[in-house]
């Protein structure tokens, strides 16, 4: 799910994910000490966002892969374009 922080094209997008269970439920941000590293989480927290991490991920395996066609051809294109010649990724492989 895009945050507050997302880029507009980002959140004009975003799709809430459900599961069979009802909605996936949204964790808080990490917590940081007063050095900035990452607070241990709990076992209780940890659990929490595993099974999250899980169902969001159910959820979004079950979404419809409707691209427009030609979209995998234009992304490895891109991809290429920028490299430079003989360190490119998929030219040479019939993809594109």
């Amino acid at each position: 799910m895009a945050g507050p922080t997302a880029s507009p094209s980002a959140r004009s997008t975003e799709v809430e994910l459900t599961a069979e269970l009802g909605e996936i439920p949204a964790v808080p941000a990490r917590r940081l000490d007063e050095r900035g590293r990452l607070i241990p989480l709990s076992p209780e927290e940890r659990k929490v966002r595993s099974e999250a991490a899980v169902r969001a991920l159910e959820a979004i395996a079950k979404l419809p892969d409707d691209d427009p066609p030609g979209t995998e051809e234009a992304f490895m294109r891109g991809i290429d374009e920028n490299r430079p010649e003989g360190r490119k990724v998929f030219a040479g492989l019939g993809l594109y």
